[in-house]
């Protein structure tokens, strides 16, 4: 019986031991950013194609929504596994270039990262650790697809027009939303940034009726 103790006990202290050398892993951050910046060039390389075609009022080819799905999935995977690790990297470890880039890659995620992650973004830009127009960019999204309201106007969306025109999605406190954008570090207006989608802005835009 002390035999079987002795062993329980020296398992139970190896498993201490691995768990300890888990948890002060730290993360490299020249080689993580230097990854993130081939994840960049996929990222906008993808969405340039679909901006070409779209300036060039050419058929958009579901091919080519395939590629950009494939290119996300595969982001994402890489992304998400460095974060559930590690946490959102500060913008001072990482650099402007990588932090965008792990930006980017959670923004074109699904519903449910974006809200696992928007509160460590968020955290960050509170304590200039990340861009707060990444945050406010990031919560935009996040309640756009959680069917209310926006706050600073920066999604826009083809589904609440029935010709498919691309449309602001509803914002909130419409009047005071440039107060807002200017606080957080946008140089834009709502009216000026709908312009550069090509997108109808109207501050009474409701939002869809839920079927």
């Amino acid at each position: 019986m002390r035999g079987l103790i002795l062993i329980y006990f020296g398992l139970f202290a190896i498993a201490c031991s691995n768990r300890s050398s888990q948890n002060n892993e730290q993360l490299d951050y020249e080689s993580f950013a230097n990854s993130l910046d081939s994840i960049m060039a996929l990222d906008q390389g993808i969405r340039k194609k679909f901006m070409d075609a779209m300036q060039a009022n050419e058929k958009i080819e579901f091919s080519l929504y395939e590629e950009m799905n494939r290119i996300d999935s595969s982001n994402q995977v890489w992304v998400i596994n460095k974060l559930q690790k590690y946490g959102w990297p500060e913008k001072s470890k990482i650099g402007d270039n990588a932090a965008r880039a792990v930006f980017l890659v959670i923004q074109h995620a699904e519903l449910s990262d974006i809200e696992t992650y928007y509160p460590q973004l968020q955290a960050l830009a509170d304590r200039d650790e990340a861009l707060p127009v990444h945050a406010a960019m990031m919560l935009d999204r996040m309640l756009m697809y959680q069917g209310k309201k926006q706050v600073y106007g920066t999604q826009s969306s083809g589904q609440l027009r029935d010709d498919g025109s691309w449309v602001i999605w509803p914002v909130e406190n419409p009047e005071t939303i440039n107060e807002r954008r200017k606080g957080v570090g946008f140089t834009d207006t709502v009216e000026e940034t709908a312009a550069s989608m090509d997108a109808i802005y109207n501050p009474d835009e409701p939002l869809p009726s839920v079927d």
